[in-house]
């Protein structure tokens, strides 16, 4: 059954009647870093039902005045806000800030985490970096194999907010079971 749908069910030769309302918990999108393209993530997600946190723990970026839409701020590294987030198979997590040392560690928690989705931006070779450090940091092949690297569909989106769309057309996609093209493979 899909999330916010009902049904009844008989059973066991129509002696018992059972109904069903299924309701997922909300969905959230966790990003990782406040920079230009989170903005534009947030305004996509909310109207979609996204819960929107935006993790950074440098005040002087993710500030109330420059992401005046986020649902929750929250001011630490990946790795610490992560955990205390939490995260469930409604959750999506992107990484976006082109620092390893504020990505990577966030990347750790989330990849092996019940998160539908997990997705990084960055060009093929600074993803091929990434996986570099990553398993020699210990982190497993399958866990990585389910990093969405490059992020986003390619829609040829240049601006932050052609960037965000293509980002959030590819949650969608994922969070709907829909069948997307081939990613960059994982070795080790």
């Amino acid at each position: 059954m899909r999330e916010h749908s009902s049904a009844t069910r008989r059973y066991e030769d129509d002696s018992i009647e059972v109904f069903f309302d299924v309701n997922r918990p909300p969905s959230r999108l966790i990003i990782v870093g406040a920079v230009h393209i989170a903005d534009a993530l947030i305004h996509f997600a909310r109207p979609l039902g996204y819960k929107t946190y935006l993790v950074d723990p440098r005040t002087a970026f993710a500030t109330p005045e420059r992401f005046p839409h986020v649902d929750a701020m929250v001011h630490a590294w990946g790795d610490e806000a992560l955990p205390q987030i939490g995260l469930n198979s409604e959750t999506a997590v992107v990484v976006i800030t082109h620092d390893p040392k504020l990505d990577d560690p966030a990347l750790k928690v989330a990849l092996p985490s019940p998160a539908f989705y997990v997705g990084a931006l960055g060009s093929p070779k600074t993803h091929a970096q990434r996986v570099e450090r990553l398993l020699g940091e210990g982190l497993a092949p399958e866990h990585l194999n389910r990093l969405h690297a490059p992020i986003g569909l390619d829609i040829g989106g240049r601006t932050p907010a052609e960037i965000a769309l293509s980002i959030i057309a590819e949650i969608v996609a994922v969070h709907n079971d829909v069948q997307l093209g081939e990613r960059l493979p994982v070795s080790g």
